[in-house]
């Protein structure tokens, strides 16, 4: 009989692949890969619960930096396209107006 001090130890979970967190899509493997982990009883829900919240941190954060470069980059194309045969190109937006 355990007594109610005691906590159960924590199960060892098998070694996982090698899932990059620098890409969106590892970051969304690794969710899946937790979440079925939590479903089949593997991980408790609240743990999958953090370990869920700190990698929605991390896409976040992939998101940010993907958006801060393509904002680079379409500042540098506008750059070039002012200065392209010295000449200045008007721009307009590729959306519509609402």
């Amino acid at each position: 009989m355990i007594s109610l001090t005691q906590k159960p130890k924590a199960e060892v979970l098998p070694p996982r692949n090698a899932i990059a967190l620098d890409t969106l899509a590892g970051v969304r493997g690794e969710m899946a890969r937790l979440y079925r982990l939590g479903l089949n009883g593997r991980i408790r829900s609240d743990e999958m619960t953090r370990f869920i919240y700190a990698l929605k941190e991390i896409r976040a954060a992939l998101e940010a930096e993907l958006l801060t470069d393509v904002q680079r980059r379409l500042a540098f194309l506008s750059r070039d396209m002012d200065n392209h045969n010295g000449h200045s190109v008007l721009h307009q937006p590729t959306f519509p107006r609402s």
